[in-house]
């Protein structure tokens, strides 16, 4: 039954994924300032939507020391100087990916980027008039940042000099960097132009995958920390012209047109804002004509519980929902066949990180992390603190913590079993279980959700109390406290990861026993 049942899973996931009419390659950002939310925390929340086989590993880098003369390797040739002690860090690693990768130090500063096409002109050129020096920096960016410093201030100030430096390597980019006291989203143009906004405590920023910085104002450094000519580089090269009477907007003058109204960004951002605000007053053709703004206002303080449903949405109650969706919620087919959701095919991993500022970083950071799809999946909490992690989080071949390898060979040089299905991992349990109720959706989503819910409901019932234990702890003994965050940590993983082992059991028990198409129930004598 095994092999030959998979067999024909694998193929109706793949005939989904052709159905679908485009996967996104880019990923889907909010980011709440601590005025917009319930319990005055940051909220931070973005997926990673590359392809369904990406898979992802998670790690912990310890500290490290380093001898004097030590110097970092960047991947495309460049080097500078290592400092004497790196900080810690977690690390969501993509393998093979040179940016899908999520990055929390232990002063709990958080990484995470959209890919953002500008008009600049090909690596070439902008290399030969001097802009990218010794291959530019790209990659390596945001772990030198982790490693080097305790605050997302100090990040956007060390990135603006690595930038002035060595230019950055890829087209565009927007790196979102949060802590527990300020967010930022910074905006680079291939070369040395760049752009960093603070995200103000009311609002919440919003971002696909183009730039979306609007005003910019460079007197007002509180707010702002941009290239010295951003500006005036862009009059030079015709992107903007200050005659016109109109302010300077960076999104405008530097994202290509038909990126910046592409209705695979401009629909994902809208749908934020609607669902965010229900009177946020732009059409999604509106928002297809390059007008949305940088973020939202909401319309209520917003949960976690929110932003794991805004994350699991696909445009159902609207017109751009092409999954048939009944009055009574029935889908005619899966929604990741409606071009470019929130949720979609693509999705291999989301992560909502709620930075609260009253507790110490090991407790006020909590990475929420859901593997593949969020609608199928669930939300798991890891707590700064834990650093110890099930093997399954990072079943591999090859370790990091004991390779001999540096880290960028180790990350991309990969061998080829690196992309063969892995029951044995938590990344392909739960890709395997995506892709199951992706092929069956109509059948199982509500089988799925209701077992998620209850897992997720039970972590919110814990939470109060697992914290006021690990702050009384703290007082006392803070490597107690940090053990028993990891045990708490390290059971709800173990857990997520046997109820969707028993998720996926029943679902291929009920398909290989039935003749028909049917709706999934759970088997008689077993709760799930």
């Amino acid at each position: 039954m095994g092999s030959l049942l998979a067999g024909l899973i694998l193929l109706a996931v793949a005939a989904s994924a052709s159905a679908q009419v485009e996967l996104p390659h880019g990923c889907t950002v909010m980011v709440a300032g601590k005025g917009t939310t319930a319990d005055g925390s940051i909220l931070f929340v973005k997926t990673e939507d590359d392809s369904p086989r990406d898979i992802d590993r998670l790690w912990y880098v310890p500290r490290r020391t380093h001898p004097p003369g030590s110097m970092v390797r960047l991947r495309n040739g460049a080097a500078l100087p290592q400092v004497a002690e790196t900080y810690a860090y977690f690390w969501d690693e993509c393998p093979g990916t040179a940016f899908s990768n999520g990055i929390v130090n232990e002063w709990g500063v958080a990484f995470g980027s959209n890919g953002c096409s500008s008009k600049e002109d090909p690596f070439e050129e902008v290399a030969a008039r001097g802009d990218i020096v010794d291959g530019g920096i790209g990659f390596m960016l945001r772990i030198l940042l982790a490693e080097r410093c305790r605050t997302a201030r100090e990040a956007v100030e060390l990135a603006a000099e690595l930038i002035g430096r060595f230019g950055y390597a890829a087209s565009g980019r927007n790196l979102n960097i949060v802590d527990r006291n300020e967010a930022w989203q910074l905006q680079m143009a291939m070369g040395k132009h760049y752009v960093a906004r603070r995200v103000l405590d009311h609002e919440v920023a919003v971002i696909a995958n183009t730039f979306s910085i609007r005003e910019v104002d460079p007197e007002d450094e509180e707010n702002f920390i941009c290239s010295p000519d951003l500006i005036e580089y862009a009059v030079e090269r015709g992107w903007y012209d200050p005659s016109g009477g109109e302010p300077f907007d960076f999104a405008g003058a530097y994202a290509p047109e038909r990126v910046h109204t592409r209705a695979s960004n401009t629909d994902r951002q809208w749908n934020l804002a609607r669902l965010l605000n229900s009177e946020f007053p732009l059409t999604w053709e509106e928002a297809r004509a390059g007008k949305m703004p940088v973020s939202v206002i909401p319309d209520r303080k917003l949960t976690v519980q929110d932003a794991f449903s805004i994350f699991r949405n696909h445009y159902e109650g609207t017109s751009l929902d092409g999954s048939g969706r009944t009055e009574t919620g029935e889908y005619e087919r899966s929604p990741h066949q409606t071009p470019a959701p929130i949720c979609n095919y693509g999705t291999h991993r989301t992560t909502v990180i709620q930075q609260r500022s009253g507790m110490p970083p090991a407790i006020g950071t909590l990475v929420w992390r859901s593997l593949d799809q969020p609608c199928s999946s669930a939300f798991v909490p890891w707590y700064l603190g834990a650093t110890r992690i099930p093997e399954a989080y990072h079943h591999s071949t090859e370790k990091l913590s004991t390779t001999k390898r540096d880290l960028l060979d180790f990350h991309f040089d990969l061998p080829p079993e690196t992309w063969e299905l892995d029951r044995d991992s938590a990344s392909g349990t739960f890709g395997y279980l995506g892709g199951l109720v992706d092929a069956w959706y109509d059948l199982t989503i509500d089988f799925v959700r209701e077992r998620w819910n209850e897992f997720e409901g039970v972590q919110f019932e814990l939470q109060p109390a697992v914290e006021k234990t690990a702050l009384g702890l703290w007082e006392e003994n803070p490597a107690l406290s940090r053990e028993y965050l990891a045990t708490y940590t390290y059971s709800r993983a173990v857990e997520a990861l046997d109820i969707a082992r028993e998720l996926t059991a029943a679902i291929e028990q009920q398909l290989w026993t039935s003749g028909v198409r049917r709706r999934v129930i759970p088997p008689v004598g077993r709760q799930y």
